[in-house]
């Protein structure tokens, strides 16, 4: 077996792929999506006839239109892995969105701070590959944070000052291992890493100053017309 390292992805191709995850998740959502809500309301209508004293088809209907409910869920999570929907509203909402996800499946509590050029954070100011980079990001600091740092507390920022978008996430958790860069969930680190680099981001995992860990994650932004292409 070769020790060489495996290639990292050319960004290009990382858009294409992208791209045809995003084009997936809407089909599932328009076509998978409106057929189960279809075959519910179908279901429901079935149900209504049926007689009330007999427990078994009444069960029968309520067992089915569970597992129509489990296969939507299902169908939620998959187009969230494929391509997040709440992206569409752009990053700051996406953000707020994962955070209190986060907060109500952790019970960790967090704080959330947004200080930008203006009101808020345009959802145009980054492109699709952009905000989809920095939410997955995201997503894995908040895992890390809730699973291997066993953190009580987690601080979310995004800043933009018209030239640097930073978002930082730091946690009081017990902090990196002494050989966090050799453990198998250092995997995660690697792909953060490498999800920067993809957009030309600048990525740090640091140690907190009081315990715990911070992430600062920089991306050169200065206006529409300087995107990555």
């Amino acid at each position: 077996m070769s020790d060489t390292p495996a290639a990292r992805p050319e960004p290009n191709a990382e858009r294409i792929k992208e791209a045809e995850r995003r084009r997936i998740a809407k089909d599932l959502h328009d076509e998978l999506g409106s057929r189960l809500t279809a075959i519910k309301m179908a279901l429901a209508q079935l149900g209504g006839q049926l007689p009330r004293d007999d427990s078994a088809l009444l069960h029968q209907s309520r067992y089915a239109d569970g597992l129509i409910d489990s296969a939507l869920d299902a169908m939620h999570d998959i187009i969230d892995d494929l391509h997040p929907a709440v992206l569409d509203l752009g990053l700051q909402a996406a953000l707020e969105w994962l955070a209190r996800s986060f907060a109500r499946q952790t019970g960790v509590q967090h704080r959330l701070h947004v200080d930008v050029v203006g009101d808020e954070l345009s959802p145009t100011l980054l492109d699709v590959f952009q905000s989809v980079s920095l939410y997955r990001i995201a997503r894995e600091a908040l895992h890390n944070a809730g699973r291997h740092a066993a953190a009580r507390n987690v601080d979310i920022s995004l800043r933009h000052d018209g030239k640097m978008l930073t978002l930082i996430i730091a946690d009081d958790g017990v902090g990196l291992p002494p050989d966090a860069g050799t453990r198998a969930q250092s995997s995660g680190l690697r792909g953060m890493h490498e999800r920067a680099a993809l957009v030309c981001a600048t990525l740090e995992v640091l140690q907190g100053d009081s315990g715990g860990t911070q992430l600062r994650l920089t991306l050169p932004v200065l206006s529409a017309d300087n995107l990555i292409e």
